[in-house]
């Protein structure tokens, strides 16, 4: 498929940061980019932008690893592995974190961080949590803070450090080193497991190549789901195409939009990266791009 012509159909508006690229099942990689930069520079394929949410499959699979190494049981009380929590959290596992099954209440959280995202003050208002809600699908940001705290806690290194080693995704010590920084706002995006990783879209979509092969061994995890939130794995949406398993997932923060997805048993995958906010043209993007892929 023809990725510039991709990127020009795709509604977004003019001069918009916007990167894509694709793998297929021979592991072949193409890539395309557009716009500019505020600083005027024109986007390249080798620019790092903010992925957002699609860091919750990095932190699902971050998880299985330490899971398939026997290192921690998902189903142990986090405070297990985790200290410095309110009671609440001897009843509360990681895979319910995993799941967005853990009773966080979303908007009696994220409320109380007024300053920047970060995981210290994700940590102080959790603190000040008296008790979980019902154990019911609410999307939670804070829980997948939580996660990345216990990805640091069990294997002892930060989690920015622990994806490189193992996932081969760099670290980003310092988010204004990024020209797309000065679109994200005030309130800057600094946490990490819910979001935090700064991707070139080929550097990704090769990481979900080697997701796609199971080279980490960790796909019988990271697709599994549980009985109130069948649709979601870890740090994965659960569909289908063409009656095939498709991973996907979906991010945003302003000035910035992201989706990726695969297909495991075509063996494809997709990633769009987009300084804005208009996430529904970046997701459109992606979908069609991924359904001529499944017609070759």
């Amino acid at each position: 498929m023809d990725l510039n012509a991709a990127l020009a159909s795709a509604g977004l508006p003019s001069g918009t940061p916007v990167t894509i690229a694709t793998v297929d099942s021979t592991g072949h990689v193409e890539s395309a980019v557009s716009g500019h930069w505020p600083n005027g520079r024109a986007v390249t394929t080798a620019d790092r932008f903010y992925a957002a949410s699609l860091t919750k499959q990095v932190t699902g699979a971050a998880l299985a690893l330490l899971v398939r190494e026997g290192r921690i049981d998902p189903d142990a009380g986090i405070a297990t592995y985790l200290g410095g929590l309110p009671l609440w959290s001897d009843t509360l596992t990681a895979r319910q974190l995993l799941h967005h099954v853990a009773g966080i209440p979303r908007d009696v959280i994220e409320p109380m961080v007024s300053g920047h995202w970060t995981d210290e003050a994700v940590m102080r208002a959790l603190g000040d949590l008296a008790a979980l809600g019902p154990r019911t699908y609410v999307y939670s940001n804070v829980g997948y803070v939580l996660l990345g705290q216990l990805v640091a806690a069990v294997s002892g290194e930060p989690f920015d450090q622990f994806i490189e080693n193992h996932f081969g995704l760099g670290r980003a010590p310092d988010v204004g080193q990024f020209p797309q920084a000065v679109l994200l706002g005030d309130k800057l995006p600094l946490s990490h497991g819910d979001g935090g990783l700064w991707t070139s879209a080929e550097t990704f979509v090769r990481w979900l190549d080697r997701q796609n092969r199971d080279e980490f061994g960790v796909e019988a995890l990271v697709t599994s789901a549980v009985p109130d939130a069948a649709d979601y794995g870890w740090g994965l949406g659960l569909r289908e195409v063409r009656g095939k398993l498709l991973l996907m997932h979906g991010g945003g923060w302003q000035g910035a939009s992201a989706k990726s997805a695969r297909c495991p048993a075509l063996g494809v995958a997709v990633v769009a990266l987009a300084a804005c906010e208009e996430f529904d043209q970046v997701a459109a993007l992606v979908d069609s791009v991924l359904a001529a892929m499944g017609q070759n």
